[in-house]
């Protein structure tokens, strides 16, 4: 050990005795904060569903029947597997399922309904309602049912790490009122039933159900916590006994089950506050749950509990919410089940820089709440509360003013001239007054914001920019044409802001139980014992190496490098710790590794056995160098192939060899927005003629189609009957196959669309479709995930389709996409290629990648779906039933991106030859014609290197045969 390090080691062993003989000077004081109550709060209802009740008379009055629906007796669309089993109408993820149902007394009747899921992803169950063929209003498109997932597990250590447990999901019944998915209304949806039969429709969208009852009653009335203190007052008394403290993370002797809506909220560490239980200063102790894993509305963690005796006891949560500034994260309170008084329906949880006890309360009451003696439950439900009315204001200002944008585009253009008196105001009736009525209705949205969080800050100064440009243009609307771009961004940021808005994070340690007026523990440390463990986790960066994510050598360790993020690696880690090596007794040293290390490292006998996240080039880059094996010659190599497209083995091959396995793939799809075609009157294009007229009409529009153009060729290519290099078997890759007919004929059409149709060459795709102004485009499939997350104002008005096809000859239409690949790979040094390849067929399993990419979801949430390459994997995915049928219809059409010596410069020079057509004027044919020489000469040379056949060594031969 060198001296600098025998001085820290010195160092941080010493600073126990510092803390302890400085902790005198006072225990970390108690840090309360009362959870301001709802009692005013005046319930939201979306504008849609409050026009519904208005028109059908809603006086906040219910009928008084209650309606058994029998499941039993149902009719099922074509398309729909249904089927009656056990007690349980099973319906299936296409179609729709109908009851009819007698209604005696008209009126206003709430619907319960009693489900169970089916196994299947980790996807939520998503329906459509429709009463006698009608959607009444917005919220009957969007319901959810959770799936429930057990948490309980016993948590594992290995090394002091703790190991995250799997969660178990549970397929038992439980019921609940339709409501609002989005939870900006909190009562049960209410809906008008005139006497007569009536056709209850539920239309599936994503993952099949069970539904075992369905009843239309009234829901039970929830009382101001005023009436319902007094009412258990009269039955209970107040718990006076000694606080008690439940892990909210784990299961102990008082918390004795966890449950959770989704596995997206996850067990986390936190590090920085030692009085979180149990802790470490840097060693992984799952000691919180939730975070920004737990932000989604609708999502719940449920505990039950033991209580010592019946009686009304305070709660208070230990937690954190320290991620969203100027916002409160609210949840709606459960107490065995049932929301316990009003107030409850929305607790908001203020923003805080770290842990604190958080009260509920109102006016400085802490609220009660009732337990029996025993087993309770204790449930926290992610709401929207009081940003439910700025959530949806701002959500109807971004689709106004994304309008007003779109229509002004269709006159100026995107670069409009500011010479020009384009006339917007008479094109464009009401143009002024719209702008007028959206800089109110943000101005609305800025009070309200205030009022909530008691301050103006980074939440409401996005609104105010877009509000104070509204109320500008408004009295001088022809200035648009000079803010065109800046009115742009506006709207986009409040899409971003409608996103930030609408999650709700808290993370939490425990919650306590205690009487009214007992101290609670410390929430945080004091001083001094934080400046220790802060020490002693700086410290330990000299000697902990984070980039090894096991605990030092292990006898008969097989290494594992991976070429991905911390988190990625994070997942791996459990998954290895929890399946492979208990089930093969092998163990595993898995680091972080940047990919261009590997090769040098191996070369100096210090590389891995297996690398992960390998791009398909440096699979064939260094299978060119023999530094890979060959696992075509390895049992059990023929299983795995099949759970793969043959097509995706081209990326990893080289000559006889297959020297990788494909782990994820992605390729191109094309994207539109609904809303707009329908309202040109458009469909989306199957073939790239059509796409040229859809081109032309949304030009004349003052809209863009986007493609990128480099990235596109290389599948028009094959869908014009071409190949990007010519050859067969080992000779395949000895010449470019861009000279042919085809290969031009598609360079050809490629540069007309930017030629002839003046398409942009480069451009903020997601952004621009977000608005609108570029509502057809061409991009990678995982551009699906951004706009889900990202562009929520936009959700149900977009979808994706195979891309555009060639015509061909004998009828059909090709829709070939090229797929690219990363992979794993064995190194052929590897010394341990028994035990690696037994690895890599456990990571190749259908089973762990789904686990992988399920995992990988919830800890990074759905921005980051796993763009698998294992069909069977792919269809586990969370993917709405439409969704999965175009990617699997495009999935059926990829060919493997193939990768020879040389091909580094294929790219390279079609978009040399890209370029000089769209930006010099230059001939199509002769661009790419030219180009190809620089092609030809570099797979020349490589295949020389590599000492392989070359064309030149094919003339040689042949010329030599005739001289003989």
């Amino acid at each position: 050990m060198s001296k600098m390090k025998r001085t820290m080691l010195c160092a941080a062993l010493a600073l126990p005795a510092f803390a302890l003989l400085l902790s005198a000077a006072g225990a970390g004081s108690v840090n309360a904060l009362t959870a301001a109550g709802t009692q005013e709060r005046q319930g939201y209802l979306e504008e849609s569903y409050r026009a519904y009740l208005e028109s059908a008379g809603y006086a906040g009055k219910m009928a008084s029947s209650a309606i058994e629906v029998d499941v039993a007796s149902f009719t099922a669309s074509d398309g729909m597997e249904a089927s009656y089993r056990d007690g349980a109408a099973i319906a299936g993820e296409n179609g729709s399922i109908t009851w009819s149902v007698p209604v005696r007394e008209a009126g206003f009747y709430h619907i319960a309904l009693t489900y169970a899921p089916v196994a299947g992803t980790n996807a939520k169950i998503e329906r459509k309602l429709r009463i006698d063929g009608k959607s009444l209003f917005a919220g009957m498109d969007q319901l959810v049912f959770h799936r429930v997932w057990d948490s309980s597990a016993a948590i594992a250590q290995k090394d002091g790490n703790e190991i995250r447990p799997n969660a178990i999901e549970k397929t038992e019944p439980m019921t609940v009122y339709l409501n609002d998915s989005r939870k900006r209304g909190l009562e049960p949806y209410a809906f008008y039933l005139s006497a007569g039969t009536h056709d209850l429709i539920f239309e599936s969208v994503k993952e099949p159900i069970e539904i075992r009852g369905i009843t239309l009653q009234a829901a039970p009335e929830i009382k101001p916590y005023a009436d319902a203190l007094a009412q258990w007052q009269s039955k209970l008394k107040v718990y006076d006994g000694a606080s008690l403290v439940y892990q909210a993370e784990r299961t102990d002797g008082r918390t004795v089950g966890i449950e959770k809506s989704s596995v997206d909220i996850m067990l986390a560490t936190d590090y920085a506050n030692p009085s979180t239980v149990p802790y470490h200063p840097y060693k992984i102790k799952l000691n919180t749950i939730g975070g920004t894993s737990w932000r989604t509305p609708g999502d719940f963690i449920s505990w039950r509990i033991e209580a010592p005796e019946e009686g009304l006891y305070r709660i208070s949560f230990r937690g954190a919410q320290n991620t969203n500034r100027g916002v409160m994260s609210y949840r709606q309170l459960k107490v065995n089940g049932e929301v316990p008084f009003r107030e409850a329906e929305a607790i908001p949880f203020a923003f805080h820089s770290g842990f604190v006890h958080y009260v509920p309360g109102s006016g400085g009451e802490e609220y009660l709440i009732p337990l029996k003696q025993g087993e309770n439950t204790i449930s926290l439900e992610v709401v929207l509360g009081d940003f439910a009315m700025p959530l949806s204001e701002v959500e109807k200002s971004v689709l106004a003013l994304s309008g007003l944008y779109r229509k002004t585009v269709q006159i100026t253009g995107l670069v409009p001239d500011r010479y020009i008196d384009y006339e917007i105001t008479k094109k464009i009736p009401g143009y002024a007054q719209t702008l007028q009525e959206e800089s109110e209705r943000l101005q609305a949205v800025v009070r309200e914001l205030v009022r909530i969080t008691g301050e103006k800050g980074e939440k409401t100064a996005m609104i105010e920019k877009m509000q104070v440009q509204a109320e500008r243009l408004s009295q001088n609307p022809e200035a648009v044409i000079t803010e065109l771009a800046t009115m742009e961004n506006n709207i986009s940021s409040m899409g971003t802001w409608i996103s930030s808005i609408s999650e709700m994070p808290l993370q939490l340690d425990s919650f306590t139980l205690s009487a009214p007026d007992a101290p609670l523990p410390a929430a945080k440390p004091n001083p001094f014992v934080r400046a220790y463990y802060g020490a002693v986790r700086f410290f330990s960066t000299f000697f902990v190496d984070e980039t090894t994510l096991s605990s030092g050598e292990q006898d008969g360790a097989i290494k594992v490098w991976i070429a991905a993020g911390r988190d990625q690696a994070q997942v791996i880690k459990t998954l290895i710790d929890q399946s492979f090596t208990p089930r093969s007794n092998i163990p595993v040293e898995l680091q972080l590794i940047p990919e261009e290390v590997i090769l040098p490292a191996t070369l100096a006998g210090n590389g891995p056995d297996v690398a992960l996240a390998i791009p398909q080039a440096t699979v064939v880059n260094f299978a060119m160098r023999s530094a890979l094996a060959d696992l075509s010659k390895l049992d059990g190599f023929d299983g795995i192939r099949g759970r793969f497209n043959e097509s995706l083995w081209r990326t990893v091959s080289y000559r006889d060899g297959v020297y990788g396995i494909p782990e994820q793939s992605t390729f191109l799809m094309m994207f539109y927005r609904k809303d707009i075609l329908d309202q040109l009157g458009l469909q989306p294009p199957g073939t790239w003629a059509e796409a040229e007229h859809v081109i032309s009409v949304l030009h004349a529009s003052n809209y863009d189609f986007y493609i990128s153009g480099q990235e596109l060729y290389p599948s028009l290519v094959y869908q014009s009957g071409g190949d990007l290099y010519q050859g067969s078997g080992s000779d395949y890759g000895i010449r470019s196959g861009l000279a042919s007919d085809e290969a031009m004929s598609a360079f050809n059409q490629l540069t007309r669309f930017f030629t002839s149709y003046r398409l942009p060459v480069t451009a903020d795709f997601p952004n621009r479709f977000r608005t609108g102004s570029m509502p057809v485009g061409i991009a990678p499939y995982v551009t699906y995930n951004q706009l889900e997350v990202f562009a929520p104002e936009i959700r149900g008005l977009w979808s994706f389709a195979p891309l555009p096809g060639v015509e061909q000859a004998g009828g059909g239409v090709n829709r070939t996409a090229l797929a690219t690949t990363i992979d794993s790979v064995m190194m052929e040094a590897s010394d341990k290629k028994e035990a690696a390849w037994e690895f890599m067929k456990w990571w190749a399993e259908t089973e762990t990648q789904a686990q992988y990419a399920n995992a990988l979801e919830s800890v990074m949430g759905s921005a980051a779906r796993y763009p698998t390459a294992n069909v069977d994997v792919l269809k586990r995915l969370p993917w709405a039933a439409k969704d999965a049928e175009q990617l699997m219809r495009q999935l059926e059409d990829t060919v493997g991106f193939p990768e020879v010596p040389g091909g580094y410069m294929t790219p390279r020079a079609i978009d040399y030859a890209f370029r000089s057509v769209v930006t010099s004027g230059r001939n199509p044919r002769e661009a790419l014609y030219m180009n190809l020489k620089q092609i030809d000469r570099e797979l020349e040379k490589k295949r020389k290197e590599f000492k392989l056949s070359s064309r030149e060594g094919i003339a040689g031969h042949a010329a030599a045969g005739i001289h003989r």
